[in-house]
């Protein structure tokens, strides 16, 4: 039990705060992954008899421009290595690439990035060796608000004063609570059968039965929080202020779709002097007539109708106008989350290139922001793993930078043209490779050591 909960910076009184923050945020997660896997449901109202077949209809009508709004900039977020305070790491610390590619970050960074431009927060915790005697690398993992919550500082936001994860150990069958402090963790569990923990965004509070596994464990490689934050800057997702234009968007392809599907069921009627009754001599004489038994709609049906009876049928409905006010929700909605509108409708790609360069900007300036806020916590991380290799010159989280990918990406064509004018421009070769023709810090050096071995089996020149 957590008798100690009332007490205010008490482990008991962390690992309860924090897992409220948690169990609170699962409903907004769950809108905004909904919104990122497309499974968001279009404002419309349905009768139950017609409920299943309407939601099929919706289902159909929706546009996953979100997942377009979100892959814009995290395609352009790419490090390529780290530089430390280390000797002779120009190209990137190689021991740093090292911990990056055990932890098989090349891939998870991008679920960081993917989750921090979604839901506004992402998180990595680096863990190490439990002692020195420990032959444990240290690894970067990447987690979410699903499953970390932190408490950052107020002066380096990317820092955490407290944070916990959380899941289920299915072999004991128990949830865990696992609680960071500087220096420090400490896990709690509650026997379950199944986790108590949702994932389909239901509000959770971590109520009662706890208990604490053991007494705090130092974590041995750092007196640190190794729960690392990247957060957007105002914690919130890139398109979570845009939901509204997101429905918006969809709601008029629905309406389109409507329009369209009705245009096959347009009303039919006869304008005529038609009789109510069935006439003398009619075997059903003086009935009402039902005149939908007797002109019944099918392609091999046939009508036979009075002399001076006229046929009439509704309009066709033209659905120009909402095709017209859909391209400009679209236009809007790129605007407003700076993504360049040939992302988001692909007819808008021929325009002119001054044209696209300017619709560019907005975008690259939105990225380059992510990217600052996204390199103090890679810093951090990459700290951490120095600490826990007990190597304390690399460690100097200051003396850490992430070399990136250029946000801004170009052809080979054009960086050609852009080499030759530098090399007359007297840039050196090194700089061009690395700015100009984008190569990784590895291209570099294998690149150098190509003109090496060609410049060795030249043959050397006549006397």
């Amino acid at each position: 039990m957590f008798t100690q909960a009332g007490v205010t910076g008490s482990d008991d009184w962390w690992i309860l705060r924090l897992a409220t923050k948690l169990g609170r945020g699962f409903p907004r997660l769950r809108l905004l992954q909904s919104y990122r896997d497309n499974t968001c449901m279009i404002p419309a109202a349905a009768s139950v008899a017609t409920s299943i077949a309407f939601q099929t209809f919706i289902r159909q009508s929706r546009l996953n421009m979100a997942e377009l709004i979100s892959s814009a900039r995290t395609n352009r977020m790419k490090p390529l290595a780290f530089k430390t305070a280390a000797p002779g790491d120009d190209n990137g610390d190689a021991l740093a690439m090292t911990t990056w590619k055990r932890s098989s970050m090349k891939v998870g960074i991008r679920d960081v990035f993917s989750d921090m431009v979604d839901f506004g927060e992402a998180f990595t915790t680096t863990t190490g060796p439990q002692s020195p005697s420990s032959d444990a690398q240290p690894t970067i993992l990447p987690s979410n608000g699903w499953t970390t919550a932190a408490s950052p500082l107020a002066a380096q936001p990317w820092l955490s004063e407290a944070a916990i994860t959380v899941g289920y150990d299915p072999i004991n069958r128990a949830d865990l609570m696992t609680l960071f402090r500087p220096g420090y963790m400490r896990q709690a569990f509650r026997a379950a059968a199944v986790s108590s923990i949702p994932s389909d965004g239901t509000t959770w509070t971590p109520g009662d039965g706890w208990t604490w596994v053991s007494d705090p464990i130092p974590l041995g490689y750092t007196q640190d929080v190794p729960v690392v934050s990247y957060r957007t800057r105002n914690g919130v997702g890139v398109y979570e202020n845009h939901l509204d234009s997101l429905d918006r968007v969809n709601h008029t392809i629905l309406q389109r779709s409507e329009i369209i599907a009705m245009q096959a069921f347009r009303q039919l009627a006869i304008q005529g002097d038609l009789p109510e009754r069935y006439p003398a001599g009619h075997p059903r004489a003086g009935e009402l007539i039902n005149y939908d038994e007797v002109y019944k709609a099918g392609p091999g049906a046939l009508w036979m109708l009075p002399t001076e009876a006229k046929i009439w049928e509704s309009a066709v409905t033209d659905i120009t106008p909402i095709s017209g006010a859909l391209k400009d929700d679209v236009k809007n909605l790129a605007a407003v989350t700076s993504t360049p509108i040939y992302i988001l409708s692909p007819d808008a790609a021929n325009g002119s290139a001054e044209g696209a360069s300017l619709a560019r900007e907005s975008l690259i300036f939105a990225v380059e922001d992510l990217v600052d806020r996204a390199d103090a916590g890679l810093a951090q991380a990459h700290s951490l793993a120095f600490q826990a290799l007990g190597d304390a010159q690399r460690a100097q989280v200051g003396d850490i930078s992430t070399m990136w990918a250029p946000i801004d990406r170009s052809s080979i064509t054009e960086r050609a043209a852009a080499s030759a004018q530098a090399k007359t421009g007297g840039l050196s070769q090194k700089m061009i490779d690395e700015k100009i023709f984008q190569l990784t810090p590895d291209e570099m050096a294998q690149e150098e050591q190509n003109l090496q071995d060609q410049a060795f089996l030249s043959p050397a020149p006549a006397a």
